[in-house]
């Protein structure tokens, strides 16, 4: 694979090649004139010789003839810039002060004749300033197709609530040409490859409940108002209000325990914030937020799913994951906010 390059030839003869996609032109940051176009300078007749003109984005080209005319002030060089001048065979160092580059060649007696074109290297030190007057180089022309999104709907999360479970990869149509430049201008260019990179999809999980949150959101603030409504202000600044609060005896359980299984009586799957509850007090769907009144525990936002014959009114089962959890919380009174 031909990778973005340059290269000079002189006589029919390769004299000069610069590494893939590493040509940075760091005189474009010294430009003088923000009105210069980076990507072409403007020509007045069309087979006019083209002053100074970028092949690509990190590619600058400048004739030898407009340099001498002093129209090369975006080939500013910093004062003490190391750099080598690449120039009949031979390598020539010198340090910048302060000037363009046709200023540099000058103070240095190198005449570059009437076809010759410049080229500056600065990715790495000293600059490489290149003379010569055939320039051929790789240029990689991309097409982006951005990756695909599928949402997956989340049941039990918020409507605000997104996140990314597979990153996808976007797709390029990538087609790298050899282009031959004389004289300033681009005389010739050949397609020499082309790759295609198939876009892969992205796939993002998104809550669809309104006014909830995730299980173990952290609240920062509960305002409750004179009628026991009131909100829970979340760290994320998010709000969540309720409508009433209850104290209800809390007890827990988890998958394994005597006709315990993994699917709830509502048909969902157990999980951290899944409640059992008297159907006849608190209809399947309710949404709440738990926390002990004894302050050890935040069970956090949960859903009325389940149910069983032991739960009775004023009493709600917590699932946890293990049974080591559901011994250690026991039995509490807990405050269960009803949201809306």
């Amino acid at each position: 694979m031909h990778t973005q390059g340059i290269h000079l030839l002189r006589k029919s003869r390769r004299l000069w090649a610069l590494s893939a996609l590493s040509i940075c032109l760091s005189v474009l940051t010294l430009m003088r004139s923000a009105s210069t176009d980076a990507a072409a300078v403007e020509v007045e007749a069309e087979d006019a010789p083209i002053p100074i003109t970028s092949v690509d984005d990190n590619v600058l080209i400048a004739t030898a003839v407009s340099m001498s005319s002093g129209d090369d002030s975006v080939l500013q060089l910093e004062e003490g810039t190391p750099v080598i001048v690449h120039y009949l065979d031979a390598e020539i160092p010198a340090t910048s002060k302060d000037e363009t580059v046709s200023h540099l060649l000058s103070r240095l007696k190198i005449e570059p004749g009437p076809l010759d074109m410049v080229a500056v290297d600065s990715t790495s030190e000293p600059v490489e300033i290149t003379i010569g007057t055939q320039f051929v180089y790789y240029d990689t022309v991309e097409e982006v197709t951005e990756s695909p999104i599928r949402y997956v709907d989340n049941n039990i999360l918020p409507t605000w609530s997104e996140q990314i479970i597979t990153q996808g990869q976007d797709g390029v149509h990538r087609e790298v040409y050899e282009v031959v430049y004389e004289n300033g201008q681009e005389v010739s260019r050949h397609l020499v490859e082309s790759v295609d990179t198939e876009p892969t999809e992205t796939v993002i999980e998104r809550g669809t409940l309104e006014n909830f949150a995730p299980n173990d959101a952290k609240v920062t603030n509960i305002v409750t108002n004179a009628d026991g409504s009131g909100k829970l202000v979340l760290e994320n600044g998010q709000e969540v209000t309720f409508s009433k609060t209850m104290t209800m005896k809390a007890t827990a359980y988890t998958t394994g325990d005597p006709g315990v299984g993994t699917i709830t009586a509502s048909g969902s799957t157990v999980h951290l914030g899944t409640v059992g509850v008297d159907r006849s007090q608190l209809p399947f769907g309710t949404k709440m937020y738990i926390v002990s009144n004894d302050g050890a525990y935040t069970y956090g936002f949960s859903i009325a799913e389940d149910t069983g014959g032991a739960i009775r009114k004023n009493r709600i089962d917590l699932y946890y994951y293990t049974y080591e959890e559901c011994i250690q919380f026991g039995v509490r009174d807990c405050t269960v906010y009803i949201l809306d």
